[in-house]
């Protein structure tokens, strides 16, 4: 079954962590990736306006990721570690997506979840290039038995964003990523997601 969503806003902070911090949180058989040259952990914030799995309209929800950078099969993957969702997503868990629940806000200047320990305040810049943050398309969810799935993405406008006081990623550490000082943001407007979903574990 086919899923599309549509992209209002999408938030990617990033701190450098040392390869063997990552080869301690991925599974066995998974290989520290580079992204842009180094090891990265990422939070990913985006606000959905909706969209539609197969024939059924998807309401407005937001999602923030923990995330980090592998190598499976020799192929660069993101590997979701957390991964949060306001009410309108929840029905993922229906086809076997780990989500927890969350109050996630993604404004144009900030990013809140207070529950997963994420506070970033931020001012957007100019145009930006987001490097190999803005190509990868394969992911894994180490909490679902590292099921893996192909992302396609539209089109979008990227640009850098400066922080603004102390950005706080205690989800990060949580996860046992010890990340520190300012990260690195890219922003961007309206764009869309597709992937397919497999059925329902009930329906199975």
């Amino acid at each position: 079954m086919r899923l599309r969503l549509s992209v209002r806003r999408l938030v990617v902070a990033s701190w450098p962590v040392p390869a063997e911090a990552v080869r301690r949180v991925a599974p066995p058989g998974l290989e520290p990736a580079l992204v842009d040259g180094q090891h990265l952990a990422s939070v990913v914030a985006v606000r959905f306006a909706g969209g539609r799995l197969g024939h059924a309209p998807v309401l407005p929800f937001s999602q923030l990721n923990l995330r980090t950078y592998v190598e499976a099969g020799g192929v660069p993957t993101v590997l979701f570690l957390r991964s949060y969702v306001t009410p309108g997503g929840l029905a993922g868990i229906l086809f076997g997506a780990p989500f927890r629940l969350a109050r996630v806000r993604v404004r144009e200047d900030a990013v809140r979840a207070p529950g997963a320990g994420i506070d970033l305040r931020f001012r957007p810049g100019g145009a930006t290039d987001p490097g190999d943050l803005g190509r990868h398309e394969v992911g894994l969810y180490e909490a679902a038995g590292l099921r893996r799935f192909r992302v396609e993405r539209g089109p979008a406008e990227w640009r850098s964003a400066e922080p603004v006081g102390d950005a706080r990623a205690d989800g990060l550490l949580a996860v046992g990523l010890d990340v520190s000082g300012p990260p690195r943001i890219a922003v961007a407007g309206e764009t869309w997601f597709e992937t397919d979903v497999p059925p329902s574990p009930a329906a199975r």
